[in-house]
C-alpha cells in the first residue's frame, strides 16, 4: 500500500506528523506560494501534497530515503528530490523575529548529532555534533529565532554571538543562562563578588523563566532528525529552521 495525504485519517496524520490534517493542508497552501511547481522539467513522481507529507515525515521518524521511497511507492532518489526542493521553502516559513519589545525571550543552545564532519567536533554530550542556538518567546514556547549550526566544542556565548549577535535586532528582554555570562546583550544571573550565582528568590524566578527555553528544544526533538541528523552542508540549517516552523505550526501560532 502506497502512502497519500488523501488516504490518510486526521488521528493518523497527528500519530505520524504531530499536525492535524487542517495544519498540513494550511502548510500545504504555504509551501506552494513560495515553490510553486511551474516551469519547465522532469514531472515528478508524486504530488505537492504527497511530496510534503514526506518530508514531514523524514523529520519527525529520520527514516532513510529508500525506507521513505519504499513507503510512497517511489525511487530513493526521488525522495531525496523531494526533500531538497522543499526543504529550504520550508525552513523560511519560520520568518523574521516578531517586532513586540516587550515579551520576554529566553534562549539556549543545543548539540546535534551530526553525520558531516565537516561542520561538527567532538564535544562533551556525543562523539560528533553542532550547537545550535535557539530563542523563543517565554509566553507561548513560540520560536523566534535559530543560529546557523556551528562546531559543538564551541561554547553557547560564542555561538550566540557570532549567529544570531549579527543577525538579530536588540532586544531589550532576552535572558539566557549562566553559560552567556560576559554577553552585554543576554541576561544572564545576578554574582556575587566571588564570582557565584547569587542563588536568591529573583535567581529562583529567573531559573522557572529559563526552563522555557529547555522545554521548547525538548518539544523540537520529537523530529527524530535533530536527534542524528544525515543531512549535510546548509541542508543542516533547513532541517532545523524547518522543524521549528513545524513546532510553530503546531501549536497554532499566527
Amino acid at each position: 500500500m502506497r502512502l497519500r495525504l488523501a488516504h490518510c485519517t486526521s488521528a493518523d496524520l497527528r500519530a505520524w506528523t504531530g499536525l492535524s490534517g487542517p495544519q498540513l493542508q494550511h502548510l500545504v497552501r504555504q509551501l506552494w506560494e513560495l515553490a510553486p511547481d511551474t516551469g519547465p522539467g522532469w514531472p515528478w513522481a508524486l504530488p505537492f501534497a504527497d511530496r510534503l507529507l514526506l518530508v514531514v515525515l523524514a523529520y519527525r521518524t529520520n527514516l532513510t530515503m529508500q525506507q521513505l521511497g519504499s513507503l510512497f511507492g517511489i525511487s530513493h532518489a526521488a525522495a531525496h528530490r523531494a526533500i531538497d526542493r522543499l526543504a529550504e521553502p520550508l525552513s523560511q516559513l519560520l520568518g523574521p523575529p516578531p517586532t513586540d519589545r516587550r515579551e520576554l525571550w529566553v534562549v539556549d543552545g543545543t548539540l546535534i548529532p551530526v553525520h558531516d564532519q565537516r561542520r561538527t567536533a567532538k564535544s562533551k554530550n556525543y562523539r560528533r555534533s553542532i550547537n545550535v542556538q535557539i530563542i523563543c518567546r517565554a509566553r507561548d514556547h513560540c520560536v523566534v529565532a535559530v543560529g546557523d549550526a556551528w562546531p559543538g566544542n564551541r561554547n553557547d556565548a560564542i555561538v550566540s554571538r557570532e549567529t544570531l549577535g549579527r543577525t538579530l535586532p536588540d532586544h531589550p528582554r532576552l535572558s539566557g543562562d549562566g553559560g552567556y555570562r560576559g554577553s552585554d546583550r543576554i541576561r544572564t544571573p545576578r554574582r556575587g563578588p566571588d564570582g557565584r550565582i547569587i542563588k536568591n528568590r529573583n535567581y529562583r524566578r529567573f531559573r522557572k523563566r529559563r526552563a522555557v527555553a529547555e522545554h521548547t528544544i525538548t518539544r523540537l526533538k520529537d523530529h527524530q532528525i535533530l536527534r542524528q541528523c544525515r543531512r549535510r552542508g546548509e541542508a543542516i540549517n533547513h532541517a532545523v529552521t524547518g522543524v521549528a516552523a513545524l513546532h510553530n505550526l503546531k501549536i497554532d501560532i499566527r
